[in-house]
C-alpha cells in the first residue's frame, strides 16, 4: 500500500471506532426503572394482581419499551401494612434505584410513604389508594400523582345522586374500618345529608371480617329504605355473599361503592350481585371506542375483561410512557420526569374518558353509576349514569381542609 493512503486510512478507522462507540453506547443504555409498590398478599391481593395485570398489559403493547429505552418492572408486596410499605418502598429508591414508583392500593400504606416520598423527590403514581388526605392541601405533594378518585370524589356525589334520582331517604351505611372505608362513609353520608336524607345509622366492620352476619342483623333490624356498603377484595365476596344468604337481597335496594361489586369479583359472586347500584370511574361495559378498543385487546391477550384496577395500572403505565416518549428517556432529571408526568394526563387517551390533575396533582374524571346486570352469560357493571367531571376540591366544604 503506497505511503501516501496511511492518513487516510487512519482517519477511516478513527471515525469507524468512534461511530461503533456511539452505536455501543446507545445500545447498552441501562433500562428504565418502575417500581412497583403494591399487595400481592392479604385480602385485598387481588387489586394489587390486577393493578400488576393492567400496567403489564400497557407495556406490552409499546414492546416494554419507551424513548428509545428498555422499561423493567420491580415489585414489592407491601401487604397492605403501612411498616412493611415504608421497608419496601426504601429498597426499591436506595437498593434498586427505581426511576418512577406506581403504588399503593391501601390507604394506610400510601400516608405511611407519604413523607419519603416527598423527602426523596421522586415520582410516584398512586393507581388506588384514594383516601382524601392524601392529595388535601395539608399532605398534597409535587411529586404525587393519583390517577384514581379520592373517597370523596366517587361517594360524595353518588350520596346526591341516591337522594336525587332514587327514592330511598333513610339510608344505612356499613364499610370497612379502615381509612378507605371511613372516609367513604362519611363522604357518602355528608351529601346524603345535605341533599335532605336521613342516615339511619353508620355501621363499621374490621378489615378481613370472616362472618358478617352479626352485622347483617344489624342492618335487618333498622328502619332504612337501602343500604350503602364500602367493602373491598375479599370482604366484599363475603359482604354480597351474607347479604343474599341472610335474605336482605331484594328485599333492601344494596348501593355501594365499585370495589363492593368489581367486574373482578363478578364470577365469584354470581347472581349474589345482581341487581346492587355501584358507583366508580370505571366499567369494562363503558361504550366508548377506547374503551371497546382496550376491553377486545385485553380480553384476547388474558381471556377476561378488565376491571377498575386494570385500567388503573393501565393508566399509571399510558401516564409513564408518554412521559417518557417527551423526555426522549432521559430520567436523570427527576423534576422533568415528574413535570412530564403531569403534562401527560390530557395527551393520553384513557380507556374511562379524558383525565386532568388539578392544583394537587388528583385526577379530576368522570364517575359512572352502574348497576349489576347479566348480559347473555356474562354479568356486567352496566352503566346506568354518568356524573361528569368530579373533582375533590368539590366536596371539601364539608371536611375541615
Amino acid at each position: 500500500m503506497p505511503m501516501r493512503w496511511l492518513p487516510r486510512l487512519a482517519l477511516v478507522l478513527t471515525a469507524l471506532l468512534v461511530l461503533s462507540a456511539a452505536a455501543m453506547g446507545q445500545g447498552t443504555r441501562p433500562p428504565i426503572k418502575i417500581g412497583l409498590l403494591l399487595p400481592y398478599t392479604g385480602v385485598i391481593a387481588v387489586n394489587g394482581q390486577e393493578t400488576t395485570r393492567g400496567i403489564e398489559f400497557f407495556l406490552s403493547k409499546i414492546g416494554n419499551k419507551a424513548g428509545g429505552r428498555e422499561i423493567q418492572l420491580l415489585k414489592e408486596d407491601d401487604e397492605a401494612k403501612p411498616d412493611v410499605g415504608q421497608t419496601k418502598i426504601r429498597k426499591l429508591v436506595e437498593r434498586d434505584k427505581v426511576d418512577v414508583l406506581v403504588g399503593p392500593v391501601h390507604s394506610g400504606v400510601a400516608l405511611a410513604i407519604r413523607d419519603y416520598v416527598h423527602a426523596q423527590g421522586i415520582p410516584l403514581i398512586v393507581p388506588v389508594a384514594f383516601t382524601r388526605d392524601l392529595t388535601a392541601p395539608a399532605k398534597a405533594s409535587p411529586w404525587i400523582f393519583r390517577v384514581v378518585e379520592t373517597s370523596d370524589q366517587g361517594n360524595f356525589p353518588m350520596g346526591t345522586w341516591v337522594f336525587k334520582k332514587t327514592p330511598y331517604r333513610k339510608m344505612v351505611v356499613i364499610a370497612s374500618d379502615f381509612v378507605a372505608g371511613r372516609h367513604s362513609a362519611e363522604a357518602f353520608t355528608a351529601a346524603f345529608k345535605a341533599a335532605g336524607g336521613e342516615v339511619v345509622k353508620e355501621i363499621y366492620a374490621p378489615l378481613n371480617t370472616p362472618d358478617f352476619a352479626p352485622y347483617i342483623a344489624q342492618v335487618a333490624a333498622l328502619p332504612a329504605d337501602a343500604v350503602y356498603a364500602w367493602f373491598a377484595g375479599a370482604d366484599s365476596i363475603r359482604f354480597v355473599r351474607a347479604y343474599k344468604e341472610y335474605g336482605l337481597a331484594g328485599k333492601l335496594p344494596l348501593l355501594a361503592y365499585n370495589t363492593l361489586v368489581d367486574d373482578v369479583l363478578l364470577p365469584t359472586l354470581g347472581d349474589a350481585a345482581l341487581g346492587v347500584v355501584s358507583v366508580g370511574h370505571y366499567s369494562a361495559a363503558l361504550d366508548t371506542p377506547e374503551n371497546r378498543a382496550f376491553v377486545r385487546e385485553y380480553e384476547a391477550k388474558y381471556n377476561a375483561w378488565p376491571t377498575r384496577y386494570a385500567e388503573l395500572g393501565y393508566v399509571s403505565g399510558q401516564l409513564i410512557g408518554a412521559a417518557l416518549e417527551t423526555l426522549k428517556g432521559e430520567t436523570g432529571d427527576r423534576a422533568a420526569v415528574r413535570d412530564a408526568i403531569r403534562n401527560a394526563a390530557t395527551a393520553i387517551h384513557p380507556p374511562r374518558g379524558p383525565i386532568r390533575f388539578d392544583r394537587y396533582q388528583q385526577v379530576v374524571t368522570d364517575v359512572y353509576v352502574m348497576k349489576v346486570e347479566r348480559q347473555g352469560n356474562r354479568l356486567v357493571n352496566a352503566i346506568v349514569d354518568r356524573i361528569p367531571g368530579t373533582s375533590q376540591e368539590e366536596s371539601w366544604k364539608w371536611w375541615n381542609k
